[in-house]
């Protein structure tokens, strides 16, 4: 990463303390996951505060919440699913996101004990802006997101931080939301009759009266 983007990084980590100084933390370790500054991660950041906002709730540092995003692969501003994951600490390697493929730049999300949850939707007029911007014109002219001019994609992030929720957002009625009971997490290791690779124990199959990992077995996950 260039140096004048780490800078900017700092400096758009500074400014997102306006939201408190912890998500000025988070919001700039956002930028560095993320890997580059533009519209959609600071959008989907902003998204998911303003969910936690709804539902009084604070940021998930254990298990105790979902969110389902509707970004899709195969468009852009799909980075918008990025900044919900830093932001709501539902993320995927916690097993706590989902994406429902659907296209939108919305979120919900859903507090496990409650089953309370509210959907975030960002505004028309907001995308079709987006969508409108020296940004994108440069990213469809092939421009990879790394290499637009520092101040093209800072002014983007400037306005999304600079706006209201409700300048932003829809944000629904909390509404109750039915989740199937989750099976509960393994702490056993099994090994692999086959390969020899060690396998959480509930994903173990048998074949042939081998215990086997799914890639071994040959069976659909």
């Amino acid at each position: 990463m260039k140096t004048e983007q780490v800078e900017l990084i700092h400096e758009l980590g500074r400014e997102a303390e306006k939201f408190g100084e912890q998500w000025g933390n988070y919001f700039e370790s956002a930028l560095f996951m993320h890997g580059h500054i533009c519209g959609g991660m600071p959008l989907g950041f902003r998204a998911a505060l303003a969910a936690l906002k709804a539902l009084d709730t604070e940021r998930e540092l254990n298990m105790g919440k979902l969110v389902f995003v509707e970004t899709a692969t195969g468009h852009a501003a799909g980075c918008f699913a990025d900044g919900a994951q830093l932001a709501s600490g539902c993320t995927y390697g916690k097993g706590l996101m989902e994406r429902t493929e659907f296209g939108k730049w919305a979120i919900t999300l859903v507090d496990k004990a409650s089953h309370k949850a509210v959907r975030i939707a960002v505004r028309p007029e907001v995308m079709q802006a987006a969508f409108h911007s020296p940004f994108i014109e440069l990213r469809k002219q092939g421009t990879p997101p790394t290499e637009v001019p520092a101040d093209v994609s800072r002014a983007l992030v400037d306005n999304l931080l600079n706006k209201t929720d409700e300048e932003l957002f829809k944000v629904s009625e909390l509404f109750e939301y039915a989740l199937p009971a989750a099976p509960k997490p393994t702490f056993e290791l099994i090994t692999c009759n086959q390969c020899g690779e060690v396998v959480a124990a509930n994903k173990i199959r048998v074949k042939n009266g081998e215990t086997v990992c799914l890639p071994c077995s040959g069976y659909p996950a």
